[in-house]
């Protein structure tokens, strides 16, 4: 049977709010960094292997999490994806300890990689191609929103309560947005002609440097929330509230930006915000710039770093998927499954990297300088990129 469409308002408010709850493992080890170590006596890279493989199990599955939603639609793609966050959520906070940190993000992961790809595929499906970029940018300011909230939050949850609490919160969240995605979600798979096409359809020749582009990008970008407030606990002398309320802030007038982006890039249309995209990403490495000199430029300019790399990396990632969009055809499962191999491959050697570097160099400035050069790469791919035409 084929359900009636839902308002492309509905499509993107429960797919911003699916990607909220499951990129979380994504920086909220990183906020409760310092609380981690003391309770459970481990160094910064145990931590950074949290982020890493959770990031990592998502890059490992997106191709299988295309090839699923291919076959069973967006709304079962990403109600599976809830059901693994739910899972994780149940291992990190009713187990405790170090050792089910590793396996909910596992189980996080692979569910990341089953709701970017439904979720593009929903949003991508309800949107008109005239409102593509602000759609995408919105669902993906999700990510912010929930870093805003849990930077605000988990910092404080976890030094005077136990971040155990966190987790739990999150699987709760997990849970009501399962249930939301099963009753509001459309399947698009009512037309077998339209699927088979989708299926068969061929990426363009080049698209590689899609992946290449995500890869550097989110190397380069993810430590800007992963480690940001340890950064300002230890380098800059912030507690760890304010340190926290710093990240959150920054998350919460990225959110923003990420849409009001969008909403500009929509205005470019197809042909010209591949040139918005590859300006934001350079200004995302412009900004990991300033946080390497941050000790010796002083604390307004890190917090300019910390602030513009947040809001430039998040409105990159938002426009990074209405490109993919623009120039994938009919193959949007494919191409943002493609895409975001490259992207969660960066993420899983950046976290993990980045703290063992700290640790081993006993600095962060020489870790932010690599990130801006890696940024840089990424800025390079996606204007190559830029060469394919676009599909409509």
């Amino acid at each position: 049977m084929i359900r009636k469409p839902r308002p492309a308002a509905v499509v993107v408010g429960v797919s911003t709010l699916s990607i909220a709850f499951n990129s979380a493992y994504g920086y909220v080890p990183g906020f409760m960094a310092t609380a981690l170590r003391a309770d459970l006596g481990i160094d910064r890279w145990h931590v950074g292997l949290l982020v890493s493989l959770y990031f990592g199990c998502a890059g490992v599955a997106s191709l299988a999490a295309g090839r699923v939603c291919d076959r069973v639609g967006g709304r079962l793609t990403v109600f599976g994806g809830m059901a693994f966050v739910v899972v994780a959520s149940g291992l990190a906070a009713g187990l405790g300890g170090y050792a089910p940190l590793p396996a909910a993000g596992v189980l996080a992961g692979f569910g990341y990689s089953l709701n970017n790809v439904g979720t593009n595929v929903a949003v991508a499906g309800a949107a008109s191609a005239r409102r593509r970029a602000v759609a995408l940018s919105t669902r993906s300011s999700g990510i912010l929103l929930m870093s805003a909230l849990t930077a605000a939050v988990a910092p404080v949850v976890a030094d005077r309560w136990d971040w155990r609490w966190v987790y739990g919160g999150l699987g709760v969240g997990g849970a009501a947005m399962a249930l939301v995605a099963l009753g509001v979600l459309r399947d698009d798979t009512g037309d077998p002609h339209e699927l088979l096409r989708r299926r068969s359809h061929r990426l363009p020749r080049g698209f590689f440097w899609f992946p290449a582009g995500a890869f550097c990008l989110i190397a380069g970008a993810q430590p800007l929330l992963s480690w940001t407030v340890p950064y300002a606990e230890e380098s800059l002398g912030l507690p760890a509230t304010w340190a926290g309320v710093l990240v959150g802030a920054s998350s919460a007038v990225g959110a923003v930006a990420m849409v009001g982006t969008g909403v500009g890039a929509d205005r470019l249309g197809a042909h010209r915000r591949m040139r918005l995209l590859v300006v934001l990403v350079a200004g995302t490495g412009v900004s990991c710039l300033l946080l390497a000199g941050g000790q010796q430029l002083g604390l307004p300019v890190a917090m300019v770093g910390v602030l513009g790399g947040i809001i430039l990396q998040f409105a990159g990632i938002g426009t990074m998927h209405a490109t993919v969009v623009d120039r994938a055809g009919p193959a949007v499962a494919r191409a943002t499954a493609a895409t975001m191999t490259g992207y969660y491959l960066g993420a899983l050697v950046s976290p993990v990297a980045f703290g063992a570097f700290v640790d081993t160099v006993g600095s962060y400035e020489w870790a932010w300088l690599i990130l801006g050069v890696l940024l840089g790469g990424s800025a390079v791919s996606f204007r190559l990129a830029g060469r394919i035409e676009p599909a409509d």
